[in-house]
């Protein structure tokens, strides 16, 4: 008999399955939740699902957490004020929905498939673990704010939105996300869907009416009974479409020369990039512009200095479309938005400086402004923060800004060693660099934008962390026991 491996202590894996329960828990006591018979049965079958077919699941689940549109309404019970009795519900996307089915999942296999307690790869990875710790921690202290916010609101924000979101879109993405094979298949369902998108932001732009036949600039709209998938409007398809970008160009970096499927993918960035710039949405085309510069600056940077005459000649002849985009600009709409925004970085503001240090209560934001007057009265119904910076500052103050900064540095820390101190084969090097970009442009838009505590933004960082720790030398040929379906 072969020497048998040392015995490892249990209990470090009992603790984090027991952890990623508890997180479940929280989640569903902050939401004050009274469980109908059909949202039991969803949440169960997710879980079994995700049981069974772990991989299957986060595939699907990862391009699918995108559809911030795809709402299910949770009952949250009945509160008598007086004489009335008041219903009232929140909205679970069917991304979060797929995201519980998938953590609690993981947390049962990790607790009781023994079978695979001697492989060590069931340990979590936590990158940006601690600064985002430090970030919740952050955001549950402004209960303590001189806003006064509700207590509840507070611990419920942060248990979806820091909690609930670092385990879903950043630790589930780099701890099952562990070798190329499984790295192709979430990148494949990422162009899917920014592929199919992208046609429907094309279909979009044609509007058949009395008048005739009209154009508009690419956006979502609603598909059957009513319903856009997507949310919002062109910044949403946006979002999506460039992270379907770099998806593809990473995709086709990783596949054999001359393959149907580097073509596809190729096909597919082409189409994506089009539709992106169709959105005549100014901070898209930003976005996109500085993620061409740092393409340019590193792996493009050969191909910039031979086609440079070529580019000159592109950049004249797409000089209509600047006029179009300028044209835009000046519409009462464009004009419009960016009032609204500029309102609303004055509200925060106002925020920040009446409550500096804690800001004036985590995710209270947006019910401040429906009480502010003015601004319904310019503007119709309130909104949230149009930037991340905006959002913290206001929310959490000084201090939740300086949390903020952490993970960036961290975040910068990670992708800086990951590009200058790795040595990648050559296809990885550079499919590496297209999911660092697209996680840079994922960050860019945020500034202002609304997604900010979405998978939008957090799955691309997660996806470029994922990919760096892979390609430096963890790709595993199989994939861990407690995730294996045979284990199932």
């Amino acid at each position: 008999m072969g020497e048998l491996l040392p015995q490892e202590s249990s209990w470090p894996r009992i603790l984090w399955g027991l952890f990623l329960l508890c997180a479940l828990a929280v989640l569903a006591i902050t939401a004050q939740a009274q469980v109908g018979i059909l949202f039991l049965l969803l949440a169960a079958l997710a879980i079994v699902l995700s049981w069974r077919f772990p991989y299957e699941m986060f595939s699907l689940w990862a391009p699918l957490s995108f559809l911030l549109g795809f709402q299910i309404s949770v009952s949250t019970g009945y509160y008598r004020i007086g004489e009335r009795t008041l219903g009232a519900s929140f909205e679970l996307s069917i991304g979060e929905l797929l995201a519980v089915g998938l953590v609690a999942a993981w947390a049962l296999r990790v607790l009781l498939l023994w079978r695979g307690r001697r492989d060590r790869n069931w340990k979590p990875w936590l990158p940006l673990g601690l600064t985002f710790l430090a970030l919740g921690l952050v955001h549950l202290f402004t209960i303590w704010s001189s806003g006064q916010p509700s207590p509840f609101e507070v611990l419920k924000f942060v248990a979806r939105y820091q909690l609930f979101l670092y385990l879903a879109c950043v630790a589930l993405v780099v701890n099952f996300v562990r070798s190329k094979k499984r790295l192709r298949q979430v990148l494949m369902g990422f162009i899917i869907l920014g592929t199919f998108f992208a046609f429907d932001g094309l279909r979009n732009m044609v509007v058949i009416g009395d008048g005739g036949i009209s154009f508009q600039q690419a956006q979502p709209l609603a598909m059957l009974v009513g319903l856009n998938p997507l949310g919002g409007n062109q910044h949403s398809l946006a979002e999506t479409l460039i992270m379907g970008e770099g998806a593809a160009l990473a995709f086709a970096a990783l596949s054999a020369v001359g393959s149907n499927r580097r073509k596809f993918a190729y096909w597919a960035a082409g189409l994506m990039a089009v539709v992106s710039i169709l959105t005549f949405s100014r901070t898209a085309w930003l976005v996109m512009a500085l993620q061409v510069t740092l393409l340019f600056a590193t792996i493009w940077k050969q191909w910039f200095k031979t086609h440079i005459r070529e580019l000159m000649i592109f950049g004249i002849l797409s000089l209509p479309l600047v006029g179009l985009m300028v044209a835009y600009s000046l519409t009462r709409l464009s004009i419009g938005s960016l009032d609204a925004r500029a309102s609303l970085t004055g509200i925060a503001w106002t925020f920040f400086t009446g409550s500096p240090w804690l800001g004036v209560g985590a995710g209270t934001f947006a019910d401040r402004v429906a009480i502010t007057y003015a601004f319904l009265i310019d503007y119709g119904s309130p909104l949230d923060s149009h930037g991340i910076f905006q959002k913290v500052g206001a929310e959490a103050g000084l201090f939740g800004l300086i949390a903020l900064l952490s993970v960036i540095v961290e975040m910068g820390q990670r992708f800086w060693k990951d590009w200058y101190t790795r040595h990648f084969a050559g296809s990885e090097h550079v499919a590496h660099m297209f999911l660092l970009v697209t996680a840079i442009g994922a960050f860019a838009y945020q500034v202002t934008s609304t997604s900010y505590w979405t998978p939008r933004l957090w799955i691309p960082i997660a996806l470029a962390l994922a990919a760096g720790r892979v390609f430096q030398g963890h790709d595993e040929a199989r994939d861990p026991d407690f995730l294996r379906p045979s284990h199932g």
